[in-house]
């Protein structure tokens, strides 16, 4: 495993500058509602077990809650580092006595990249597209020699649970759970493969940033942006919020369990406690849960912009497409 990862629409808007964290107008109020969460049909190709961990679809009341509109981005993370100090797990090199077995020199700062692969590779080993890159961590995403500079309206990346949940207590708000994001990021469209219907309208109109055709190796770039794209580029859902589909994967609070919906409580569910968490792919590793998909998802892998997707991520990791948003209750 690489270490620290592995892990309606209304009219197209011009994008506009995000005000600054905790101010109420960069938050939208999501209503009260019961919706269908999960999906039994999922994806088999998603990493974490697609069709099994999404399923059954259940019925589930969630009460009224703040999101923020957009992911966190950049300019708001550096104010968040600049007021606290605050130092992101990336940008430390790791403690021995938490990665046993591993080689000293794999032991340095760092976080994970995607690499693209010039032709077809076996998809069956996400080592083919991603390295650990020393010196990569949200001042710069790509390694020491890039940096976010004329980024500022990017989501901030390379961001652990922690990072993440450090900074929304700075804001004075909370990590969404699981059932939170997922119904936000529906907006409205209930029972819906799609924030934007049954219909892959993705594969002919510029509604997210996603990957265009075959992972990983080809790129067709059709959205405009290879890698993150600033927040609000594209179409804002029925709820008003933007990138809730595409762009960096987002944490929510949950720990995860691939069978949780079988049991999950039909109102304001939280995912299980930390010691039950379990990843079939890694029995004894806890894991929180990522959603929403990225740049880097394709109707080929992933489809992790699916509402009802949900992937399994140690809460330690950070790579180069994962970021966040916050809530408020």
């Amino acid at each position: 495993m690489l270490m620290r990862s592995i892990l309606f629409v209304f009219c197209l808007m011009a994008y506009s500058v995000p005000l600054l964290a905790g101010e109420p107008e960069r938050m939208v109020r999501i209503p009260s509602g019961t919706f269908w969460m999960g999906s039994d049909t999922g994806n088999k190709m998603m990493p974490s077990g697609g069709r099994n961990n999404e399923s059954p679809i259940h019925k589930v009341t969630v009460d009224g809650f703040w999101m923020d509109i957009y992911p966190v981005a950049n300019r708001y993370y550096a104010k968040f580092v600049n007021e606290t100090g605050y130092v992101t797990y990336s940008e430390v090199p790791p403690d021995p006595k938490d990665w046993p077995g591993a080689l000293p020199e794999m032991l340095y700062a760092g976080s994970v990249v995607f690499k693209q692969p010039k032709s077809k590779v076996d998809m069956r080993n996400f080592y083919n597209w991603w390295e650990l890159k020393k010196g990569a961590d949200w001042r710069h995403p790509k390694g020491p020699d890039s940096s976010i500079e004329g980024k500022d309206n990017h989501p901030v990346v390379h961001v652990t649970f922690k990072d993440a949940k450090s900074y929304c207590q700075w804001a004075g708000k909370e990590m969404p759970t699981e059932a939170q994001f997922e119904y936000a990021a529906r907006g409205g469209f209930d029972k819906k493969k799609y924030a934007w219907g049954d219909q892959p309208r993705h594969l002919t109109e510029r509604l997210a940033n996603l990957w265009q055709g075959e992972f990983p190796y080809t790129n067709e770039d059709k959205d405009g942006f290879l890698e993150t794209s600033p927040v609000g580029s594209f179409p804002h859902n029925g709820y008003g919020l933007y990138d809730m589909a595409g762009n960096v994967w987002e944490w929510v609070s949950d720990w995860y369990h691939p069978g949780y919906f079988k049991n999950s409580p039909k109102k304001n569910p939280t995912g299980v406690k930390q010691e039950q968490s379990f990843d079939p792919n890694e029995p004894g590793n806890p894991k929180r849960i990522v959603k929403g998909g990225s740049f880097l998802c394709s109707e080929n892998y992933c489809t992790g912009y699916r509402p009802s997707a949900r992937m399994a991520t140690d809460p330690r990791s950070s790579s180069n497409h994962n970021g966040f948003r916050c809530v408020n209750n």
